[in-house]
């Protein structure tokens, strides 16, 4: 891809040329380090460039959708102990992470389901509540950078 097609994806998607800022509507908004940490931007562009914005929004806010509903899901199963449903959910969460760019999310939940599969228990309890603390952040920035659209 040459620059001027970056530029081009980067102005249909909202991203100015300056890094750490998107522009959302009237709005820039400015990405600090730690949040461009949590969400790749670049994966989220690559959707939109081969879904179109429209679809790559509704696959987005699905997607939050379905990390939220997962990470209630893994508390619960982590408190009741029901380590083989945990392991089911950080498999999806895995693959749902990657989907849309949360890489820092997706390692977590990768070393969850190491440690599922060992029976660590300390190690799955900290490791857990660390994976539901990132998904919260990630999932917060995700939808600030979105803003009414992706």
């Amino acid at each position: 891809m040459c620059s001027s097609d970056l530029l081009g994806v980067q102005s249909a998607f909202g991203i100015m040329g300056e890094v750490g800022a998107i522009v959302m509507s009237d709005r820039v908004i400015r990405i600090t380090a730690q949040e461009s940490a949590l969400v790749d931007t670049s994966a989220v562009v690559g959707l939109q460039q081969s879904l179109g914005t429209l679809r790559c929004q509704e696959m987005v806010e699905d997607a939050i959708y379905q990390i939220t509903e997962r990470l209630s899901k893994l508390e619960r199963a982590e408190r009741e102990q029901d380590y083989e449903t945990a392991s089911q959910i950080a498999h999806v969460l895995v693959e749902l992470t990657n989907r849309i760019g949360l890489p820092r999310m997706s390692v977590v939940a990768t070393d969850l389901a190491d440690v599922l599969r060992l029976g660590d228990t300390v190690a799955i309890s900290a490791i857990s509540a660390r994976l539901i603390r990132l998904g919260e952040d990630s999932l917060f920035t995700l939808v600030r950078l979105g803003g009414d659209g992706v």
